[in-house]
């Protein structure tokens, strides 16, 4: 039986194709808030102020999917 699902072991998740269109043709970027130098950030529910991560984004040039990573 063939299977036509892509290894996803051989990919870690920020080189994984588009979800949306399978595409691998990116931009990268940042979520910025009200200025350009604000960076949005992901903080689990039980952390602590000053806890988190920066999120970085990258935009699907085919489809225009964005998807955001830690």
């Amino acid at each position: 039986m063939m299977n036509n699902q892509p290894n996803q072991t051989s990919y870690t998740s920020q080189e994984m194709p588009c979800p949306i269109c399978g595409s691998q043709n990116f931009v990268w970027g940042r979520t910025v808030g009200e200025s350009a130098s604000q960076w949005v950030y992901f903080r689990a529910d039980e952390a602590s102020w000053g806890e988190g991560e920066k999120l970085q984004a990258r935009k699907c040039l085919d489809c225009s999917n964005v998807q955001l990573f830690t």
